[in-house]
């Protein structure tokens, strides 16, 4: 087989060697579609003939560029990779605009302004215009203009049409700002694409030679993008792209979705390719992002196959607050480096954050745990102070007229010229309209003068700027040995005495500044000795020199200034343009990656958190699209490789409460999660090391890693996000004794049970109980530990949730077929049960024994307890009756009762026995304790009201039905006061045979007389005002009652 066509799965292959001219590949994430890519312009070249200088491969990053040229190299070789035309839209557009921009009135010697440039500009025009509008702001509504095509005519004339102010303030800021960067010669990034779009428009013969257009990631494409894809392939009309519209997150920097469809209408041609199958993910994974995002009913329908095995199932976890959040995701990374016995490490975690600023609670907890990491997004290189002075000087160099890098570089080392002074010129030059350099010049040169007062110092040390400029432009210009931008900064960085400044001025870390320096020299050298073959060190694009049209001229420049230009431009792109992924700088030690979603884009890693999945957070609060915020989480979610987790704080950063991400939903995505972190045995490690095809460690490793941990399971915060039970804890410990502190206690506990295995030894297997304890915190009273009573099987009280729990929808004979089934499944494994408990006459002992006193324990109460392991009685004890009944019948149907010593587990057997067993919480004097019904006076039962007196208005009374089946047949008296014991046994014997409910549910028999058993008791006539209601109504009345009138 082909060497370009090795490895491709079917749909791939198709891709690749597909004959169509236009040919939209769908590629969802981890689906190959780089490597699918790269191997069309490969096949492209070998196999359709293309020159490489007439393809054009166009990427939305650095990095994306640098590894497709990397791919190339290895698929082509021969140096093929470097004479294409690859690079960033903004890249190869600036190639364009710097060989055709002469045709449309661009300067070859053009600079690009970066985001820092255009914000001065922007504040210096809303100080001069006294607008209101933020910099800020403004800026963002001009790049949102100029990436929709609206220029500032279009703006203006619908500005005056609406007649609204703080739009016709804007078109005024608007107006002002472009010919700010006309005067000083700069385009903006936008302008870069505007501009390039305005040159083809009007000069189609610039793309001639173009026959394939090819583009990464184009769902990311705004309308002006989406024009160049067509002019640039307005020749040939060959087009690829590779897209997935799941991952279109970019939709605040004016991204288009809907370009996918509009390429479909835009060329009816077009051949769709569904890439399906996920080289990245676990299948677990997969499946939960799956049914997150078929939430969008808009997408189109296609599905995502995994090539891993199912893995565990992702993570949502519940916390209290932000802070505890950032304490479990530490603990997690410490579990998982230590549970995968160095398998994992820190860089193998990404903690994926919706927005930069919920970053400070992660960090701290980092920072106090001592896990090293790093923030992706932070400061970047070119940004640290010291480079962009050396970088300012070379802008100044190259494009003298650049404003706003003379006035950060006038002073810098100080020369006697202060603020007051540089915005005095600054001003008075854009108020003449020319470049504050030759304001300077001519100054200097005594040909104006200013109206800005100069002292003498500091017009010497305008003389001192000025001669270090002029002699860094003779140098790079000079025909016969031009300096290099590596020269250049050596002979800036002598005349400025640059490393004495450093230790002046940053006397504690000048030696790592003065570090920083070096690289740069090394990165201006890396690029002036590859220039010659047209890679760069900073971008990997291709050949610079675009091929010559015949019919249209080319600019050239001067060798020294076209390096020096290309230099700046590459380092300005890649401030904008580059992500942060840790191969910009080495790393001294390995580091947890910290990073906004948006950021994480294209990367991937083995362990990933996305925290603060709540509502305000994800979907953001000032989101607009919820759709493009629910794909942000789907990208976040398929970064992951084998560990997910997602995490929701009960209270935001704020202290607020929050609400689980609508994403989330338990009804749907809920089924693809687990609510806790997953338990690390030996066959989870051994599917992580398969799907990032890793040896798996050996378990001496593990069992040293897991040493150093505090726990091996996720068990430090409750299931539900209640507080933390240790702050909790505290808070109490200083009350009096009788008040508890317990917190909540959660557990996810394995009750093993013993079986014999063939005379080998013991075998274990397991049942997984989880359950959540909640104790109160405060003083206990009867009616807090009310459901933690024994009861007996026919007497004693129950609450209400205990027995709905236990009978909802049951009947009395349903009932006991499936106590009776458990009970034959239980009785059929040879474990040696407990004797019968035989019926216990005397109902309960009496409530004094709450207060000290010890029940006597009988043979019969002896031999009716369970004998159970200790390490199993709190399992036993805190099982839910009926749950531990069906796991054991369930998990033990099949096994041996006896262990390999021949000892034998006695375990309850019956729903009975089960209730009976000794409750948590309970002290060991007072476990077998029940309840008995006191010699209390019984409270007067009423008579069944006759139905036949209830009135013709009886029907609209809203009280509840009388019980009229206790002591059925047996009125009682009126005047009573005192009722026998088996008179009260009897009324209750009564009323449990006529309830139609199951055996088990029990009267309500009070241990103590309550105000309503004394009311009732009362011979004392009751006071009432008017008549006494009743159901008889107005018939109650002497004389003639009322009466419906009827008709005669």
């Amino acid at each position: 087989m082909d060497a370009i066509l090795y490895g491709l799965n079917n749909a791939q292959l198709a891709a690749v060697t597909s004959p169509a001219d236009v040919v939209q590949i769908l590629a969802p994430p981890g689906s190959g579609k780089t490597k699918t890519l790269t191997s069309r312009v490969a096949y492209l070249i070998t196999h359709h003939k293309y020159k490489p200088w007439n393809i054009l491969c166009l990427t939305f990053t650095i990095k994306s560029s640098r590894e497709m040229k990397e791919r190339l190299a290895k698929l082509i070789g021969n140096g093929m990779e470097a004479k294409l035309v690859l690079g960033t839209f903004h890249s190869i557009c600036r190639r364009y605009l710097v060989s055709y921009g002469h045709l449309i009135g661009i300067q070859k010697d053009f600079g690009i302004a970066d985001s820092s440039d255009s914000l001065s500009v922007i504040k210096r025009i809303t100080k001069r215009l006294r607008s209101n509008i933020d910099p800020k702001v403004a800026q963002s509504r001009i790049s949102s203009c100029k990436s929709k095509g609206i220029s500032v005519a279009e703006l203006s004339s619908e500005a005056s049409k609406k007649k609204k102010v703080d739009q016709q303030d804007f078109a005024q800021v608007f107006e002002a700002y472009e010919g700010q960067l006309s005067q000083a010669n700069l385009l903006d990034y936008d302008d870069l694409l505007l501009r390039c779009c305005d040159l083809l428009r009007q000069h189609p013969l610039c793309v001639s030679n173009v026959e394939a257009v090819l583009i990464d990631e184009f769902q990311d494409t705004n309308v002006i993008q989406f024009d160049l894809m067509r002019l640039f392939a307005a020749q040939h009309k060959r087009v690829t792209t590779v897209g997935d519209p799941d991952q279109s997150i970019y939709g605040w920097r004016s991204a288009e979705i809907k370009n996918l469809k509009r390429m479909q209408t835009q060329y009816p041609e077009t051949l769709v390719i569904h890439l399906q199958d996920n080289y990245r993910s676990s299948g677990a994974i997969l499946l939960a992002a799956q049914e997150l995002i078929q939430q969008d009913e808009s997408r189109p329908s296609k599905s995502l196959l995994p090539t891993h095995c199912p893995g565990t199932l992702p993570v949502l976890r519940r916390l209290p607050t932000s802070d505890a959040e950032a304490t479990w995701i530490v603990t997690e990374i410490r579990r998982m480096v230590g549970m995968t016995g160095g398998m994992l490490s820190y860089p193998d975690i990404a903690v994926l954050l919706r927005s930069a600023a919920l970053s400070r609670q992660i960090e701290s907890a980092m920072g106090r745990a001592g896990i090293p990491y790093r923030m992706v997004g932070g400061q970047r290189f070119f940004d640290r102070v010291e480079i962009k002075i050396l970088l300012d000087y070379l802008r100044v160099v190259s494009q003298p007229a650049n404003n706003d890098a003379i006035a950060r570089i006038l002073n810098i080392p100080a020369r006697g010229v202060g603020t007051t002074t540089t915005k005095a010129l600054l001003e008075e030059a854009e108020t003449r309209k020319v470049p504050l350099w030759s304001l300077i010049l001519d100054t200097i040169r005594g040909n104006i003068k200013t109206s800005t007062k100069i002292t003498k110092p500091a017009e010497q040390g305008l003389g001192t700027f000025v001669q270090v400029i002029l002699t860094a432009q003779q140098k790079v210009r000079d025909t016969i040995a031009p300096l290099s931008p590596q020269s250049l900064l050596q002979y800036i960085i002598k005349k400025l005495n640059f490393q004495e400044y450093l230790k002046r001025s940053y006397e504690v870390d000048s030696e790592g500044r003065w570090a920083n320096v070096e690289e740069l020299i090394s990165q201006a050298a890396e690029y002036s000795m590859s220039h010659s073959s047209g890679i760069s060190g900073l971008e990997a694009g291709s050949n610079t020199n675009l091929p010559i049209i015949g019919g249209i001229a080319q600019v050239n420049s001067d060798i020294g200034e076209e390096m020096l230009s290309t230099f700046l431009a590459n380092v300005a792109l890649a401030t904008e343009l580059q992500k942060d992924d840790g191969t910009e700088e080495s790393q001294v030690q390995p580091q947890v990656t910290i990073s906004t979603i948006h950021a994480a884009k294209g990367l991937e890693w083995p362990v990933v958190f996305v925290p603060a999945a709540y509502e305000g957070s994800i979907p953001h609060s000032r989101a607009e699209d919820t759709d493009e915020e629910r794909r942000l989480l789907y990208v976040a979610m398929t970064r992951a490789q084998a560990l997910l987790y997602i995490s929701c704080p009960t209270k935001n950063s704020r202290g607020e409460e929050s609400t689980l991400s609508q994403f989330l939903n338990p009804k749907t995505v809920g089924h693809y999660l687990v609510n806790v972190g997953p338990q690390m045995c030996s066959g989870l490690v051994g599917d992580i090391a398969r799907i990032l095809r890793r040896s798996c460690p050996p378990e001496s490793k593990v069992l040293e890693g897991s040493l150093a941990l505090q726990s091996r399971e996720d068990d430090s915060w409750p299931l539900d996000g209640a507080e933390n039970p240790e702050q909790v804890k505290s808070r109490w410990d200083s009350k009096a004794n009788n008040m508890t502190a317990q917190g909540y206690q959660q557990t996810d506990q394995t009750l093993k049970i013993g079986t014999t295995g063939n005379g080998q030894g013991s075998n274990w297997r397991s049942t997984t109980i989880t359950m959540n304890q909640f104790s109160v915190i405060g003083s206990a009273t009867t009616m807090d530990t009310i459901s933690s009573f024994p009861v007996h099987s026919y007497g004693g009280f129950t609450s209400a949730t205990m027995q709905l729990g236990k009978h909802t929808n049951t009947e009395e004979k349903s009932d006991r077929v499936t106590i009776q089934r458990r009970s034959q499944a239980v009785e059929s494994i040879p474990i040696k049960a407990s004797r019968k408990r035989k019926p216990q006459d005397e109902a309960q002992s009496s409530l004094t024994s709450l207060w000290g006193l010890k029940r006597p324990q009988t043979e019969a109460n002896r031999s009716s307890e369970a004998f159970v392991p200790k390490q199993l009685t709190s399992e036993l004890r805190n099982a839910s009756r009926l749950d531990l009944l069906e796991s054991l019948s369930r998990n033990l149907s099949n096994s041996n009762s006896t262990n390999s010593a021949g000892s034998h587990i006695k375990l309850p057997i019956n729903e009975v026995e089960l209730r009976r067993a000794p409750l948590a919480g309970i002290p060991g004097n007072l476990a077998m304790h029940r309840l008995r019904p006191p010699a209390t006076s019984r409270p007067r039962v009423l008579a069944k009201e006759p139905t036949e007196t209830h009135g013709p208005y009886g029907f609209l009374s809203s009280s509840p039905p009388r019980l009229d089946t206790v002591n059925q047949g047996q009125p009682a008296a009126a005047g009573s006061k005192t009722h026998s014991t088996d008179e009260v046994a009897r009324a209750a014997h009564t009323y449990n045979e006529n309830m139609s409910v199951g055996e088990d549910i029990r009267p309500a028999i009070t241990a103590h007389t309550t105000s309503l058993a004394q009311l009732q008791a009362t011979t004392t006539a009751r006071k009432t005002l008017g008549v006494r209601r009743s159901m008889n109504g107005w018939n109650a009345r002497t004389g003639p009652g009322f009466s419906v009138p009827r008709k005669n």
